[in-house]
């Protein structure tokens, strides 16, 4: 039966969480409300509590499986979810794949906990540390819950490619994360870099054995655990979310001219030689960067021991990682890659020089983060001769 995620559950606003209550009666949040009534439409709720969840304490996990279902169906995949678990079975082209959302989160301390979009300040030191050490450990708890589900066993998953979608909502701002401390801790190899003196790029791998954070160490390089040859791969999202919902009805039938949405961030930069990403920032609606899809913001990580690898470019991933002869090396379906991205929303009287004063500033914010950043990669990168 589809759901209706507004429905009137009879909570109190205190049971209520917070961005939901914004979601429900903010004019901001007006073209995601429309994409949700059509997502909602053909979007079936195998256990029944769905739109209690998505209401109070499961609103950030919720959005997420919405978001998954969109992309898929965007995909072209006919999607069943009678089985309960995993969360979709996708058919398509004689392939079917099982697919299990999870999130993770901030540990419980009981009752709502609405996720912060701004990280806590830290130097470049304590951001490089965190994402080495602390992403790794965040992400890599709840697919090692996951793993021990084995849910290869079930009769409609056995003998079939299987994945694990993941976003992270595990601290404030962990959505600004990019894949790489993912990958780095799925491969057990991080990606090391410097400019010869002729200007390219030339990058290193470098094992990784673990990760540490105080008392608490996980080995590194989960596709090569036991048993982790029944995970196909490892689809990363950072873009899952109710502000993606509100982008694309902007973009869309659903658009309201009673407010201005810009978004901003860093994407890929097209230049072989290049070891920053670049800035951008862009009013959504004016198509600077082409329409977004819904896959955009995906990256799929490929298990190269899987036991039953899925097909190239499949499930319609935005970016495919594989290891080749020790390398990662990714195939990108679209030319605007987001590797992070914030979306904000003034009134629709904001006049055209003060959006484009919004977005320099951002644009202007990037660069700076990027030239402190490049100040802390010294020559101790460069190998020793």
């Amino acid at each position: 039966m589809p759901v209706d995620v507004f429905a009137n559950l009879g909570k109190s606003s205190n049971e209520l969480h917070p961005q939901f209550v914004h979601l429900r009666e903010l004019e901001a949040y007006g073209p995601a409300r429309g994409v949700l009534r059509e997502v909602e439409a053909s979007f079936e709720d195998p256990d029944g509590n769905f739109v209690e969840q998505f209401q109070t304490t499961g609103f950030d996990a919720r959005t997420f499986e919405l978001f998954l279902f969109s992309m898929f169906r965007g995909a072209g995949h006919a999607i069943d979810r009678s089985h309960g678990r995993p969360d979709f079975v996708l058919s398509n082209g004689g392939v079917t794949v099982a697919v299990e959302a999870v999130t993770a989160s901030e540990p419980a301390v009981g009752g709502v906990q609405p996720y912060f979009l701004l990280p806590p300040d830290r130097s470049a030191e304590e951001l490089l540390a965190y994402m080495r050490d602390n992403v790794p450990i965040r992400l890599g708890s709840p697919l090692y819950t996951k793993l021990k589900q084995r849910y290869w066993l079930e009769p409609h998953v056995a003998k079939r490619p299987f994945v694990i979608a993941i976003q992270d909502f595990s601290g404030p701002g962990s959505l600004l994360h990019s894949s790489t401390p993912l990958s780095r801790y799925l491969n057990g190899f991080e990606q090391c870099w410097y400019h010869d003196d002729n200007g390219r790029l030339i990058i290193t791998e470098e094992g990784v054995d673990s990760h540490v954070v105080g008392a608490k160490r996980i080995p590194s390089g989960f596709f090569y655990q036991p048993d982790v040859e029944h995970i196909s791969a490892i689809l990363f999202c950072n873009t899952g979310t109710i502000a993606k919902f509100n982008r694309i009805g902007q973009e869309g039938q659903y658009r309201s001219s009673k407010m201005r949405m810009i978004r901003f961030g860093v994407c890929y930069r097209h230049d072989a030689d290049a070891a920053w990403p670049l800035p951008f920032a862009y009013e959504v609606g004016d198509l600077q960067y082409g329409r977004e899809t819904w896959r955009q913001g995906t990256v799929l990580i490929r298990n190269p021991k899987a036991k039953y690898p899925l097909p190239d470019e499949w499930l319609g991933a935005a970016v495919e990682e594989n290891v080749v002869q020790g390398k990662v090396v990714s195939t990108f379906a679209e030319q605007f890659v987001p590797y992070r991205s914030i979306t904000q929303t003034f009134p629709g009287s904001t006049s055209d020089q003060e959006v484009e004063a919004i977005k320099q500033e951002a644009i202007g914010r990037e660069e700076s983060a990027q030239r402190a950043a490049a100040a802390i990669h010294t020559a101790a990168s460069r190998p020793k001769s």
